[in-house]
């Protein structure tokens, strides 16, 4: 066929062809670029829309007020997010050294969050041990004695009392329990770590690992017989219910001290790594297991802000 001998129709089917193929190769090419692109190039971007809504007062015309909405659209990168969630906890971070017999900072057995202002700290169990004291550096590089609080021994989580000279007012910066938890797998989420100096290790959420728990329900009986026999025993049926254990993460456990604090993009904390686990990635301790421990402390040791424990 001679392409100079072409209808009007021939030349423009054969143009869109040109331009089908050609939307098709781009679109190819864009997709590739964009899977082998490096993370922070397809950084997840959340679109914030702020509502400014403006009254007209009515003129002298006696017409109507009406209202003007204006609409304006705010990017907020996601690493703006964990930058400002390392800024809101790195203050709330404390290292526990045991104490040596001439009264000096040992080992460091772990990391700790102040869950008031006042000096209450959450750890992991595994960082406590019996018979032992501990000193408290904060992250200014303050330096205290504590006390361990008893708890029941099946509590996942262990608490420290900061020991003040009397006299001594400190106010300590603690931490916020996000008040809704909902967690989601491949969330991004944090921890605070670090031997000497704060470290930052991010991943997502890898897994949710649940475990049964019994629940005693009392069984079917006949109220009658209740009723008229007071001494009749009324025998409870035992159920088991999945509860959330633990939370698995991407990050590698070597990097995690127990007792680091695990945090989502927000700032709000929503675990504390356990040393406890045969896992390569690091596990953490969900806090909405030690909500109702840490309030019941906080009232009888300590006052602190309700918005740390909600």
């Amino acid at each position: 066929m001679d392409i100079e001998k072409l209808t009007k129709m021939q030349i423009v089917l054969l143009t869109l062809l040109v331009s089908f193929v050609t939307s098709i190769a781009t679109g190819i090419v864009t997709v590739t670029l964009v899977d082998q692109a490096p993370p922070a190039i397809t950084q997840t971007l959340n679109r914030v829309v702020e509502r400014t809504i403006e009254r007209v007062v009515p003129d002298d015309s006696k017409q109507g007020a009406s209202v003007i909405t204006k609409e304006t659209t705010v990017v907020v990168k996601e690493e703006d997010l964990i930058t400002d969630s390392i800024n809101k906890n790195s203050k709330s971070v404390v290292r526990i050294y045991e104490v040596l017999e001439d009264g000096t900072a040992g080992i460091l057995r772990g990391l700790g969050v102040l869950v008031s202002r006042d000096g209450i700290i959450a750890t992991d169990p595994s960082v406590i041990k019996d018979n032992l004291t501990y000193i408290i550096e904060t992250a200014n590089g303050e330096v205290f004695n504590s006390n361990v609080i008893e708890t029941e021994e099946s509590k996942p989580a262990m608490f420290l009392s900061v020991e003040k000279s009397e006299g001594e007012e400190s106010v300590f910066s603690s931490v916020v329990f996000a008040k809704h938890i909902s967690f989601k797998l491949g969330q991004t989420i944090l921890s605070l770590t670090g031997e000497k100096r704060t470290d930052v290790a991010i991943g997502i959420i890898a897994g949710l690992i649940e475990e049964d728990v019994p629940v005693e329900q009392p069984a079917e009986t006949d109220d009658t017989e209740v009723a008229t026999d007071p001494d009749t025993e009324v025998v409870k049926e035992a159920e088991t219910i999945k509860v959330l254990s633990l939370i698995k993460t991407s990050i590698d456990e070597k990097g995690v001290i127990a007792g680091s604090p695990l945090i989502d993009i927000f700032g709000d904390v929503i675990g504390i790594s356990t040393g406890n686990g045969a896992e390569k990635t690091a596990l953490f301790t969900p806090v909405n297991g030690m909500r109702s421990t840490i309030a019941e402390i906080i009232k009888t040791v300590a006052v602190v802000p309700e918005e740390t424990i909600e």
